[in-house]
């Protein structure tokens, strides 16, 4: 499982590793498209102020005078004599975008024409580069975390797929065995009584024969009850019972080896409670039956206590206890701790589902911790009648 959540994984951080890398380029492609456009009507202008030049030229040639207004004006380091005011109105007009402008030159004794991009056309085409910048900057980044949130998605769908195709398999796995050996056994009884028709193991070979067709019968009863709870087709009878004779009747119906009955320790009150006592017997069943399986021939204590209006049930053992990374799932369908390949313990990974629906039906609540110095505490809270909010 871990193997498969690593590969998993690994499949896709590559995936979103590329996509965020092609997202990368992607947006400095962009940027620095729009750097290009910039640097485009940057050299335009320019063009533009070099022609602007060579017209000044030509027009000082024609109009080249020893006008009053004329003054000396360098370009290029030669000299003409023209009026400047007059230069600088025909320049504007022909070249909006250009500022122009006379520095004087001492050498020369002239003003030489200074030609420059108007400040504010380059401020504009600067302030939209930036923004351009931002946005894509900006756009790169959102669509990053997108691809984030859907590669995590993706992970975590996909992971739930393989989680819950395996705990299928598994159930699968454990039905197959759980229904193959109680059949097998009653097959094996009934042919011991056909053939040997001995009447002093007759009694012997019925009582395993039915034995095992009521643990069959309970475990169909399981998946049929899982089923209706997973349709929601559902309909639960409450009734006011008395929960600590429940207890008692549940312990007593369970076909366990006497010394198993012996390691019990029962500290319960006797509280009425409105409940579903066929449900709730399923409750108390599958937890006994847990804390036996998997309590390691040590006691196991369950208790019973009423409070205000609500009444908790405790089953404790002191087994191997569950891990802390095993907690949250064990309540969900089909997930047993281990592999079903190599496991021991039989079941079918439906007994705490069962234990958790049935309890949210009574709207109570339940909760697993660890028992000291080892093992686990179930522990349910029910409200004493439905009418009681949990």
């Amino acid at each position: 499982m871990k193997r498969n959540r690593r590969r998993l994984f690994l499949a896709i951080f590559i995936i979103i590793a590329y996509m965020l890398s092609a997202l990368t380029w992607w947006t400095f492609a962009l940027i620095r498209s729009q750097e290009k456009i910039y640097e485009k009507e940057i050299s335009t202008i320019e063009i533009k102020r070099e022609l602007a030049v060579e017209y000044a030229v030509e027009w000082l040639l024609l109009k080249d005078s020893e006008h009053s207004k004329s003054s000396p004006l360098s370009i290029h380091k030669h000299i003409y004599h023209t009026d400047t005011a007059a230069l600088s109105r025909i320049l504007s007009e022909k070249f909006s975008d250009l500022s122009i402008s006379y520095n004087f030159n001492r050498q020369l004794n002239a003003n030489e024409l200074c030609l420059s991009i108007v400040s504010k056309i380059k401020s504009q085409l600067i302030q939209e580069l930036n923004a351009k910048r931002r946005a894509w900057i900006l756009e790169g980044l959102t669509l990053g975390l997108i691809t984030i949130i859907i590669g995590a998605a993706m992970f975590f769908y996909v992971d739930k797929i393989i989680r819950l195709n395996i705990q299928q398999t598994n159930f699968l796995l454990a039905v197959t065995h759980e229904l193959k050996t109680p059949i097998s056994a009653t097959k094996l009884a009934l042919q011991t009584i056909a053939k040997k028709k001995d009447q002093s193991m007759l009694d012997k070979l019925i009582g395993i024969a039915q034995s095992n067709m009521s643990r069959l019968s309970k475990m169909v009863d399981q998946v049929l009850l899982a089923t209706k709870f997973e349709s929601k087709f559902i309909d639960p009878v409450f009734q006011t019972a008395s929960l600590d004779q429940l207890i008692l009747k549940t312990i007593e119906d369970l076909e366990l080896p006497e010394n198993s009955r012996d390691l019990l320790n029962l500290d319960i009150d006797a509280v009425d409670a409105e409940i579903d006592e066929s449900m709730l017997q399923v409750v108390i069943r599958n937890l006994i039956t847990n804390s036996l399986k998997y309590g390691e021939g040590k006691a196991v204590s369950i208790s019973l206590k009423k409070g205000d209006n609500r009444v908790q049930l405790k089953v404790a053992d002191m087994g191997m206890g569950i891990d802390d990374s095993d907690k949250k799932h064990v309540f969900q369908k089909f997930y047993r701790v281990g592999d079903e390949k190599t496991r021991t313990q039989p079941g079918s990974g439906l007994g705490l589902y069962l234990v958790k629906e049935i309890t949210d039906i009574h709207k109570g609540k339940i909760s697993l911790e660890n028992n000291d110095p080892s093992g686990s505490i179930f522990s349910i809270n029910i409200p004493l009648t439905q009418t009681v909010q949990a």
